[in-house]
């Protein structure tokens, strides 16, 4: 999901900031935020993304992998 709080003129410097929200058995999510370089105004837009383990080879969702698990604790 995405929601647009602003308009954002082109060409425009933006920072995005992303971090790990959430993470379960086989997914986890990702929450991102864009904002204006050198701009503490609110967010230009935020996102929510959903984001399954995958096995393409056998072709079902596997478990979260330890690399994601062990950032998401730092």
């Amino acid at each position: 999901t995405i929601n647009y709080h602003k308009q954002l003129k082109h060409p425009t410097d933006i920072i995005v900031g992303q971090y790990i929200s959430r993470i379960g058995n086989t997914s986890f999510d990702v929450d991102s935020a864009l904002f204006e370089k050198d701009s503490d105004k609110e967010a230009i837009a935020t996102s929510k993304v959903v984001i399954v383990c995958f096995d393409f080879e056998n072709q079902v969702s596997v478990p979260v992998f330890k690399q994601i698990i062990k950032d998401y604790n730092i």
